[in-house]
């Protein structure tokens, strides 16, 4: 057990540090309910039933339900999806593209949103000094087992509102494709802004909202975000069925016609211009993972550059860079002697192409 200065308890189980917030402690009752009867004798009385918040007492508070059904859905995705593939590595170096390769070196890094531990693993192996992962759903399980042979890495189960770190606790802070799946994504990225160090860097990966895109990507999207009214009710085991029925249509219909004009000279241009061509980088798992996480999270917001653009002015950032292609890639530095929210003018902003 961990105790508070505030006089709170949490758990630790598996190893793993679980500093959920009082509303979020039932879930762990649902998740290890083995934990909670062995020791039940020795618990302390916030973490005995009758006061954390169940899972099934919380459903009428629409923002806690949402997390709730998040956790579980991105906990049963990481752990029947938890394998390392040899293409996270290029896909840890896309996320990272305006960052040099030793732009981590010694640094404290946070990973908001661990998942499977797949960035955190790449991010371990660049240099990096200390590696925090954090998840508030039962992938960090996952997480914590896939980075086994990593000696400077650490695991917490955490909710993003509420992160057990105090001000100023790190170098780098991340968060690849998690805002968007939050019922206010926007509050996530303030919450993490403070726990940057002054000069330090936040890195986030949000989906774009096809804004100014062809009226055929924008149909497609309204489609996928119409069936998502049904499939995210869908159990996870028929889920994964049909996710895998979409990702071999897709294989076929785009992602190997693509791979086709690549191979050749004279229509390699032509690749990029196929729907899903990007897949033609990586194997069949991605896109199938892919497939199962787009249509499962109970919860997906979109962006256009300006949404994520104003997220970064309002709050001050320098140095900020904003990449495109298949969803937006936004970067930006704490300034020195400035508290994120402070009004002052506002700093320019660099968006590549």
């Amino acid at each position: 057990m961990i105790r508070c200065a505030c006089g709170t308890s949490y758990a630790i189980i598996g190893g793993i540090p679980r500093l959920l917030p009082p509303v979020l402690q039932g879930m762990l009752w649902e998740m290890h309910p083995e934990f909670f009867h062995s020791y039940r004798a020795r618990l302390p009385k916030e973490l005995l039933p009758a006061e954390v918040m169940l899972p099934e007492k919380s459903s009428g508070d629409f923002a806690t339900k949402a997390q709730l059904d998040t956790a579980r859905s991105f906990g049963y995705e990481w752990q029947a999806f938890s394998e390392m593939l040899p293409d996270y590595e290029s896909n840890f170096r896309w996320y990272f593209e305006r960052f040099a390769p030793d732009s981590f070196k010694g640094k404290r890094i946070l990973d908001a949103g661990c998942g499977t531990g797949r960035h955190t693993y790449h991010m371990a192996q660049s240099g990096a000094g200390e590696v925090v992962a954090m998840d508030f759903s039962q992938a960090i399980e996952v997480a914590a087992r896939n980075n086994s042979e990593n000696q400077n890495t650490h695991f917490v189960q955490a909710d993003i509102y509420h992160p057990p770190f105090p001000p100023d606790s790190f170098d780098f802070v991340y968060s690849l494709g998690v805002l968007h799946h939050l019922p206010d994504p926007e509050k996530g990225f303030r919450t993490l802004l403070p726990l940057l160090r002054a000069g330090g860097y936040m890195n986030i990966y949000l989906y774009w909202n096809l804004e100014g895109e062809p009226a055929w990507r924008r149909a497609a999207l309204s489609v996928v975000t119409s069936l998502r009214r049904v499939t995210t009710k869908m159990p996870h085991a028929l889920l994964k069925k049909l996710s895998w029925l979409i990702a071999a249509g897709f294989q076929v219909a785009f992602v190997l016609p693509a791979r086709a004009f690549a191979h050749f000279e004279r229509t390699r241009s032509l690749a990029d211009r196929v729907p899903l061509g990007h897949y033609r980088k990586y194997s069949f798992r991605v896109l199938y993972t892919d497939q199962f996480d787009r249509f499962s999270a109970p919860i997906e917001n979109r962006y256009s550059r300006a949404d994520v653009e104003r997220w970064f002015k309002q709050e001050y950032l320098n140095d900020i860079v904003i990449l495109g292609d298949a969803g937006w890639r936004a970067s930006g530095q704490r300034p020195a002697g400035h508290q994120t929210g402070e009004s002052e003018e506002a700093v320019p902003i660099s968006t590549p192409a």
